[in-house]
C-alpha cells in the first residue's frame, strides 16, 4: 500500500507556507499571495513556451501584469524565483506521480515498473523539460549555477520521498536511496540528450535501459504480494 501521508508531510514544507495559512488571510494579503502565485506560474509558462534564454524578470512581469519593480519585491533576484518555481513544479508533478503509481498498482501494475513509467512520463513532460534547461545554464551562469545547488537538494528530497511513499518498507536500507538517485540521475542524463537525438530515439534507448532499471529493482525491492 502506498503510503501517501509519508508524502505529503515531509514535501509540505517546500512550498511556500503563506499559501498553506488555516486562517483567512485579509484582502491585502490574499492580493499578495495571488501575485506571488501568478509570478511562479509564468515563470514555468515562460520556461516551456519561450525557453530559457528569453525568461528575464521584466518579461515575466509583462506575463503577469505588474512592475518589474513588484516582481523584484517578492523575489530579489531571478535565480531565487527560478529555485521557488520549479520547486512548486516538482511537488506538483510529485503529487501526480503518486497518484498515479497507485491508481496503476490498483490495476494490477507491478509498484517497481510503475515507478519506472510514471518517473520517465513526469520527467519528460514539457514543464519538466523546460525546467531542464537550468542545468545547460548553469555551465555559463555561475550565479545560476550557485541557486540549483539549493534546488537540486530540494528536489533530490522530493524524489526519495515520493519513492517512499510508493515503499515505505525501504526506508531502512541505505542502498534504496542510491537506487532512486541512480534512476532519476539516468533519465535526467537521457533527456538531456533529446534536443541532439530527437525525442524518438531517446524513448527508444530508455525502452531498453528500463528491463535493467527494473531487474536491479529486484534485489532490493521484492514484487507486490511476496
Amino acid at each position: 500500500m502506498i503510503d501517501e501521508s509519508r508524502f505529503y508531510t515531509i514535501t509540505d514544507h517546500v512550498i511556500d507556507e503563506a499559501s498553506h495559512k488555516a486562517t483567512t488571510p485579509t484582502t491585502r494579503e490574499q492580493q499578495r499571495q495571488n501575485t506571488r502565485r501568478s509570478i511562479l506560474e509564468e515563470t514555468v509558462a515562460c520556461l516551456v513556451e519561450d525557453g530559457y534564454g528569453s525568461l528575464t524578470t521584466r518579461r515575466i512581469a509583462e506575463r503577469v501584469g505588474i512592475a518589474q519593480s513588484t516582481l523584484m519585491h517578492h523575489f530579489a533576484t531571478r535565480e531565487a524565483l527560478l529555485v521557488e518555481a520549479v520547486s512548486n513544479l516538482a511537488v506538483s508533478m510529485a503529487e501526480t506521480a503518486v497518484a498515479e503509481i497507485g491508481s496503476a498498482g490498483r490495476q494490477g501494475v507491478d509498484h517497481r515498473e510503475a515507478v519506472l513509467d510514471q518517473a520517465w512520463t513526469t520527467l519528460t513532460t514539457p514543464e519538466a523539460l523546460a525546467a531542464a534547461q537550468l542545468l545547460g545554464a548553469a555551465w555559463s551562469e555561475p550565479e545560476l549555477a550557485v541557486a540549483l545547488r539549493d534546488l537540486e537538494l530540494r528536489i533530490a528530497e522530493i524524489v526519495l520521498t515520493t519513492a517512499l511513499a510508493v515503499f515505505p518498507q525501504e526506508a531502512t536500507d541505505p542502498r534504496f536511496a542510491t537506487y532512486i538517485d541512480s534512476v532519476f540521475q539516468t533519465i535526467r542524463g537521457l533527456i538531456m540528450s533529446i534536443p541532439t537525438w530527437g525525442r524518438e530515439a531517446v524513448d527508444l534507448r530508455w525502452s531498453l535501459i528500463k528491463p535493467v532499471m527494473l531487474e536491479a529493482s529486484g534485489l532490493l525491492i521484492p514484487p507486490a504480494g511476496d
